[in-house]
């Protein structure tokens, strides 16, 4: 009774901080500008086919994720939590696909909750379902795909099938032909292993043309527009990452560690018990799968073993609910528990945080005196709390470039100036002006000019603003960095005539 009570009671807390705060932080710089600006502008111009951030072809990916963002911002306007709402969306929907597999593949009802839950509170998910990317609408439509193509094979229902073709089209359209490749190579191997006579299914070999061109479309349409700097765009970010990077091929072993938190050192006990489980052997497959290929390319970015979570989810839920070790368990309940308690804790003083937020360090140890297989859960829940109320806001207040991008539509309402700056550019900044900032140039008279402090003497500031010079997606050492004042320059503004 006190463990469905807690299932229940973290379903409802997940929905919950899935949206709360989702619009309170500016756009995070680099990545998330350029769907941001891109989006705005497909909005305004009604061009949804060829991405355009600030003023410049952006063809690295193709333009699902900024349809998802575009058609946010026309429900819900142009703000920060439009921005991110079909990613938080998404992000639980691909936490529902999740509990459906597992549903499908153990018929065990507290399997299929705890995957949802797995998948959609692990330390890399819940952070890019805040953060507009390609990364979560790929999971999803991987995960998608994967799904309904098992339903397919436990029924036979080709209607499921169809769906599993059109979902990887749809997941093409958002980061290229891997959407393709890696469900159809998991369902091979599965296959192989399973029931070889299905792999000579002919309604995969005439769904497969329809599907490719359906999901590359978009590339062929590049390819004759905007052709050499299309290939050359494409062959860097789908070939060149294969063999150019110096990661070490155990990169992803180490990076689960974190990215899988809180049940990270868990997922791999329990694929060792999976690899014996029948039941699981399609997700089993599905994630060595992913670690393996993304292993060996040399190029190695933690979320590009995301699209396995789902899986992994499956897995690890069922390890606990029915797999052995339990004092393994109850171990790495405690220690996990405990680290985040002790880190909420650090958080609280070393950013002089108000104190009332150490009572959430309590709640992941008195979990544990009620349900421990789920005391992580709970762990991990008032860690995003945390995160999202007070570490966050901690940072916005070191954070100016919607002030500095209202202050330049102030000064030019119409847009009719042009705006440059100088000695460093933010990413972000494109999408607050509403305009195009020339970087890298030396600024014509009759323009507007943001400067670093000492880099531009030809004009007088009008206003002053403290402006963060380093990567804001890499949120650990930004914090640092804020709390430091390290990276931190003042900018001025000025018109230039």
């Amino acid at each position: 009774m006190i463990y469905r009570m807690a299932v229940y009671l973290l379903i409802i807390l997940s929905l919950l901080i899935y949206f709360f705060n989702l619009g309170a932080f500016q756009v995070w710089q680099p990545n998330e500008a350029f769907y941001a600006d891109a989006s705005r502008r497909m909005l305004e111009t009604k061009d949804f086919i060829t991405p355009i951030y600030n003023g410049e072809l952006r063809l690295e990916k193709p333009p699902l994720t900024y349809w998802l963002v575009s058609l946010s911002f026309y429900i819900f306007g142009v703000n920060e939590f439009a921005l991110r709402f079909f990613h938080a969306l998404l992000g639980l929907g691909t936490g529902l696909l999740s509990g459906i597999l597992a549903w499908l593949l153990t018929k065990n009802l507290k399997t299929a909750l705890l995957s949802f839950l797995v998948v959609v509170l692990s330390l890399q998910f819940f952070a890019n379902a805040h953060y507009a990317s390609p990364e979560i609408p790929l999971a999803f439509f991987v995960a998608l795909t994967l799904t309904l193509w098992y339903g397919y094979y436990r029924t036979k229902n080709t209607a499921l099938l169809v769906f599993a073709f059109l979902s990887s089209s749809l997941g093409m359209l958002v980061k290229g032909p891997v959407a393709f490749v890696m469900p159809a190579l998991i369902i091979f191997i599965f296959l192989l292993l399973e029931d070889r006579r299905e792999i000579l299914n002919k309604k995969y070999y005439l769904l497969t043309p329809f599907a490719l061109l359906l999901g590359l479309w978009w590339h062929i349409y590049q390819a004759l527009v905007n052709g050499k700097y299309f290939f050359n765009v494409f062959l860097s970010e789908n070939l060149k990452r294969v063999y150019a990077g110096e990661d070490p091929i155990y990169f992803y072993l180490l990076d689960t560690l974190i990215s899988f938190l809180p049940y990270s050192v868990l997922f791999f006990l329990a694929l060792i018990w999976a690899l014996l489980r029948r039941e699981l052997r399609f997700v089993v497959v599905w994630t060595l799968s992913f670690f393996l290929v993304f292993s060996l390319i040399k190029q190695k970015i933690p979320v590009y073993v995301m699209p396995a979570y789902p899986a992994m989810a499956v897995i690890t839920a069922h390890f606990l609910m029915e797999g052995p070790w339990e004092r393994l368990k109850s171990f790495w309940a405690v220690f996990v528990c405990s680290l985040f308690s002790l880190v909420i804790l650090l958080g609280v003083f070393y950013f002089d945080l108000a104190k009332g937020w150490v009572l959430l360090s309590l709640v992941p140890l008195l979990a544990l005196l009620f349900e421990r297989k789920l005391a992580p859960l709970f762990g991990a829940v008032v860690f995003y709390l945390f995160l999202l109320g007070a570490i966050l806001p901690y940072l916005e207040v070191h954070r100016h470039c919607r002030e500095l991008g209202n202050f330049i539509v102030e000064l030019d309402p119409k847009g009719e100036l042009k705006t440059y700056q100088v000695g460093h550019f933010n990413h972000n900044l494109p999408f607050y002006a509403k305009r195009k900032i020339i970087r890298d140039q030396t600024p014509e008279k009759g323009s507007i000019v943001i400067f670093e402090l000492g880099s531009f003497d030809r004009c007088t500031p009008l206003k002053t603003f403290e402006l963060y010079k380093g990567s804001e997606s890499r949120l650990f050492k930004f914090m640092l960095d804020a709390k430091r004042k390290k990276n931190f320059s003042q900018f001025g503004v000025c018109l230039y005539f």
